[in-house]
């Protein structure tokens, strides 16, 4: 018989949504023209601090650049989605009994280098919303992206944005093993050449394997 146990440790880079039914998970994420929004969460990503979004832009003017970054309510993701304008965000968290309300977020753009801002975040506990019929899930930069690559749409001309995700595996014992999961915001110039790179996010999982 054997017993499997896993450890999980994740690696986030503070640089730095695919199935957001899966309990207790973060790294979900949206795009929309010229940027890239995720979550990360406390508890789940080792070393982030609370639940927070963080806004990443590119542009012809100033390449890949960090945004800024707004903190939230801790709750699980079921709903991320990008527009011109800003961000919306929404789920569910935890409550000791009954049902725990659904939580909604509205993000916009201030400043004149567009900084993500709160402009409400409310909960309903009446709101029995189904977001399995909200349309198309949001992506995950992490263990469940299940993609190798996404194009980004973008203001540039002259460059192309993509989200590259890769997944290595090393043994690192008689019988166990990482997981190593990278995803990187790319900017190829004309010629397909890398021009700039930004690691969004980096985690990795420990598994071993105890034969009884």
């Amino acid at each position: 018989m054997k017993r499997s146990t896993f450890l999980l440790a994740f690696l986030a880079s503070l640089i730095a949504v695919s199935v957001p039914s899966h309990a207790n998970s973060d790294a979900y994420f949206c795009a929309s023209k010229g940027y890239l929004a995720y979550e990360l969460r406390e508890g789940i990503t080792l070393g982030q601090a609370g639940h927070e979004l963080t806004v990443v832009r590119f542009d012809p003017q100033h390449g890949i650049r960090k945004a800024g970054t707004v903190k939230l309510k801790d709750f699980q993701v079921h709903i991320l989605k990008c527009s011109e304008d800003g961000v919306e965000i929404a789920g569910y968290g935890t409550v000791a009994s009954g049902d725990p309300p659904l939580t909604t977020c509205v993000i916009d753009f201030d400043g004149p280098q567009n900084e993500p801002k709160i402009q409400e975040c409310a909960d309903n506990p009446a709101d029995v919303h189904n977001w399995r019929m909200d349309g198309p899930e949001p992506g995950n930069l992490g263990q469940y992206a299940g993609v190798k690559s996404i194009p980004l749409e973008s203001p540039d001309p002259d460059h192309q944005y993509q989200l590259v995700f890769d997944v290595s595996n090393t043994k690192v014992g008689e019988d166990s093993w990482e997981t190593h999961y990278k995803t990187e915001l790319i900017q190829h110039d004309a010629r397909g050449n890398v021009a700039q790179r930004l690691v969004v996010y980096e985690a990795r999982l420990i598994a071993s394997g105890v034969s009884d």
